[in-house]
């Protein structure tokens, strides 16, 4: 028997690398997975406690000040998260130089958007109750909040401690169920006291960063072989100007995609709420927390594939991505026509009959968040080759349609204009983006959208292996 060439050898390990690179992250994605169902099942009593004590105002109104301050604080960010996240799967500087400019720039980002967000709520006509105007204000103390978390979970990201980012997040979800049962049945806080349960229970995933940052730090400071040896089991060390610049230069490149993205998820709750008014935010509100449920396969395949990328060759890249994605596109599909199926008796069932008018708004958007499961993994993709601008150019397009269409059919059909308007824009950013990845890669685009044999393969493999370690 022939030898095989060096080359051979090169492209056999090359497919093994692949394959273990794909076993990881559908290991890492099923456990972040059933994280999050265990989240869901958390969530769901939540969002059943508010709406159906607070009633549809009420639940608007609640559903407002957490939208607004959020995209305020992610607009603020710069995409400097994302950066953290990329420098710290690559090495590129010591965890106490990032841990110390997350420190540093949470402060400063808060200096500037609190500022803005209180100019914002004086000359927004969708505030003018002053009831609502009230609690807006309140949710000014939620962005200093969520700046540290985004820089904690770029932390548990970039370290891929992807148990951590899981144990986060459930604490969060399972204090604010807590919290809003003390706030609802005991305290009677209203709305007002929905959100300051809200805000204790975010504080909990920034504690939790803090003690990863701190036990990173102290078991070797990943990084640190590139700076001073002063740096190496330092919690905290000053940040350099390379760091910042290129944390600047990253974030930048695709923030404008990032808060077109957010515009394009939310600008329809904002529309909403000036058109419809709180009723109509407070049904649509429910659409959108219903529909965005399937979003959690996705994004739990997304959270482990961009560190993973990160650190991967771009040959690498171009075989993982087209697998990751055509099976999150399936599986996220078959989970929209159950839950499609299944919508009209869990509505009723969940949130009482007031809200039964949210039925259709909420099929209408499981469509498009099936179409932009696409957008979120290449999202991943597009990050870890350091190609940003990809998701920009797509985002900047679906966010100018989604707003000619959400102006166009708001006013005409109520929240039905807003949910056709919001899947007509995912299903095009989606499609702009696969367009994209394929001339990058060089991949089809069929290739990256239907499950091949060796998929089912690798799914029972991976599963075998589960079950024999029990992992």
């Amino acid at each position: 028997m022939n030898r095989p060439s060096a080359r051979a050898n090169r492209g056999q390990a090359d497919g093994r690398d692949v394959e273990s690179h794909g076993r990881t992250v559908l290991r890492h994605s099923l456990m972040t997975f059933g994280t999050r169902m265990g989240i869901v099942l958390v969530n769901i009593p939540t969002s059943i406690l508010i709406a159906r004590l607070l009633g549809t105002e009420g639940q608007g109104t609640y559903a407002s000040a957490v939208a607004f301050p959020t995209m305020f604080a992610f607009i603020g960010l710069m995409g400097i998260d994302s950066a953290h996240t990329y420098l710290l799967s690559r090495r590129r500087y010591p965890l106490s130089q990032i841990n110390a400019q997350s420190l540093i720039l949470t402060l400063a980002f808060t200096a500037v958007i609190v500022p803005l967000y209180l100019l914002f709520l004086k000359y927004y006509d969708g505030a003018s109750d002053p009831a609502l105007r009230s609690i807006l204000t309140m949710g000014v103390f939620l962005v200093p909040i969520l700046l540290a978390k985004y820089f904690a979970i770029a932390l548990f990201l970039g370290l891929q401690r992807i148990r951590w980012f899981n144990a986060a997040n459930f604490i969060q979800a399972a204090a604010l169920l807590g919290f809003m049962c003390v706030n609802l049945f005991v305290i009677k806080g209203g709305a007002m006291g929905a959100l300051t349960a809200y805000m204790a229970s975010e504080v909990l995933v920034v504690a939790v960063g803090v003690g990863v940052a701190v036990r990173g730090s102290r078991d070797g400071n990943p990084g640190a072989e590139i700076g001073d040896d002063t740096q190496r089991g330092a919690v905290l060390s000053m940040p350099s100007l390379g760091l910042l610049r290129k944390s600047l230069v990253y974030g930048v490149q695709g923030h404008v995609g990032n808060i077109l993205t957010q515009f394009t998820y939310r600008f329809d709750m904002f529309l909403v709420l000036s058109m419809v008014g709180l009723k109509g935010q407070g049904l649509y509100s429910i659409s959108v927390l219903m529909a965005e449920k399937l979003s959690h396969i996705p994004q739990s395949v997304q959270v482990v594939l961009f560190p993973k990328l990160s650190s991967m060759t771009v040959e690498e890249a171009n075989e993982l991505t087209p697998r990751v994605m055509r099976s999150s596109l399936l599986l996220t599909a078959v989970a929209g026509v159950v839950l499609y199926l299944l919508s009209g008796p869990l509505l009723v069932l969940f949130y009482s009959v007031e809200f039964a008018p949210a039925l259709s708004a909420f099929r209408i958007l499981i469509p498009g968040i099936v179409a932009l499961s696409i957008a979120k993994i290449l999202s991943s993709d597009f990050s870890g080759r350091d190609k940003r601008i990809y998701q920009t150019i797509a985002t900047a397009i679906a966010f100018g349609v989604n707003v000619v269409l959400c102006f166009a059919w708001i006013p005409r059909y109520g929240i039905e204009g807003a949910a056709w308007a919001s899947t007509a824009a995912y299903t095009l950013q989606s499609s702009i983006m696969v367009v994209l990845f394929s001339r990058l890669s060089g991949r089809g685009v069929f290739e990256s959208l239907i499950v091949r044999g060796e998929d089912l393969a690798l799914y029972g493999r991976t599963l075998r292996r589960l079950v024999t370690r029990g992992d």
